[in-house]
């Protein structure tokens, strides 16, 4: 039988038990509930083009200029990934001190910009095949592979650079969105000169403003989020209870840890997702998704409908039996034998916080993409 070996004696353990709840803002975004597929499908459909570890618009422009570039030279693999390296530098000595992808690892950098942005490029017909990067550089004919108007390149690009858009980069890459992504909030907002900033893309100021699509979309977004934010909670609070009942003592890091979920699932009841999950079309929700790449298994369909349905009660999730049981079937399914909530060596590994924040959509993402924009003038 597996054991705990966490120990409780003085208030030090209490002070970092409250640290861990001070990091609440930047929480663990593990999809520990299987909500992925439903996530993306809604930021797709809002934010096409984007991904969580984008960090500047201009790197839509950066990875095509290098390709080129290396095109011209040989088309060689480790050209084009030297060149990447290069541009880190480059950003640096630019003035640039934040969101240059690989500032830290240089030369170690496994994950390049290519590889990051090259499912947008596609997406937003700045890249015109659907090629790897590998075939894109051994293509004998480079020429019809990226969009047409793409923008030259600075000729100091190498030397030093900026994440700022020029007026004609910033034009090509609104006319980008209007043409591949033409229905999509990300280039309505675009197109506006959106630079509004909003914790959360529901509590956008001119909401009320935008396309009946949109709108319909981020109202889908608000109930998933919101609605299913208590479903996480109630997870944390049931592994902080296990946690503390493994712990063996009354009081403790673990107990203070379900105190603070508990109080946190309060708050979450408080703000009313019985009157969201009323109000919510799941049909509606269900026929949008397949508008993406992301398919939803019906498993995840079928928790999603019964979570709904336990907050439209308006009943005390942390103490339901029903929610209780179907967070733990939840997890057991996806999970089978590891699930944290029936493994003791699985729980060891708990870091305190697992998915527990609301959704953000990529929408931190996307307020930098539009700003850049917007300052493109």
């Amino acid at each position: 039988m597996s054991t705990l070996a966490w120990i409780d004696f003085d208030q030090t353990d209490r002070d970092r038990a409250r640290r861990i709840m001070d990091l609440f803002g930047v929480e663990d975004s593990r999809d520990e509930l299987g909500l992925g597929s439903i996530r993306d499908a809604l930021s797709d459909l809002m934010f096409p083009g984007t991904s969580t570890i984008q960090t500047r618009l201009r790197y839509m422009l950066f990875v095509p200029w290098l390709y080129r570039m290396v095109a011209k030279s040989g088309g060689r693999p480790d050209q084009a990934r030297q060149m990447e390296i290069q541009l880190i530098t480059s950003l640096l000595r630019g003035g640039e001190t934040e969101n240059v992808i690989g500032s830290e690892a240089r030369d170690g950098l496994k994950r390049l910009p290519s590889d990051v942005y090259w499912a947008g490029l596609l997406a937003l017909g700045i890249r015109t095949s659907p090629g790897s990067r590998a075939e894109m550089l051994a293509a004998r004919d480079a020429s019809g592979l990226w969009s047409p108007g793409l923008p030259a390149a600075p000729e100091a690009l190498l030397d030093e650079a900026s994440f700022r858009l020029t007026p004609e980069e910033g034009s090509f890459l609104r006319d980008r969105l209007a043409v591949s992504a033409r229905e999509s909030l990300f280039n309505e907002l675009a197109q506006s000169g959106d630079r509004a900033g909003s914790e959360a893309i529901w509590l956008h100021p001119m909401r009320a403003n935008w396309s009946a699509r949109n709108r319909g979309v981020v109202d889908q977004t608000e109930r998933f989020a919101r609605v299913m934010n208590g479903a996480s909670l109630l997870y944390n609070l049931m592994l902080a209870e296990r946690a503390a009942a493994m712990q063996g003592t009354e009081h403790g890091r673990w107990h203070d840890l379900a105190a603070a979920y508990r109080a946190r699932l309060g708050v979450w009841q408080a703000e009313d997702p019985d009157r969201l999950a009323a109000g919510w079309s799941l049909a509606g929700l269900w026929a949008q998704t397949p508008e993406t790449i992301h398919r939803v298994a019906p498993q995840t369909t079928a928790f999603v409908t019964e979570w709904a349905a336990i907050t439209q009660r308006g009943d005390n999730v942390a103490d339901d039996p029903d929610a209780r049981a179907l967070i733990l079937r939840r997890e057991t399914r996806l999970k089978g034998p590891k699930a944290r909530l029936t493994n003791d060596a699985a729980l060891a590994r708990w870091g305190g916080a697992s998915g527990a924040g609301v959704l953000n959509f990529r929408w931190t993402v996307v307020q930098r993409h539009l700003r850049d924009l917007a300052d493109a003038v």
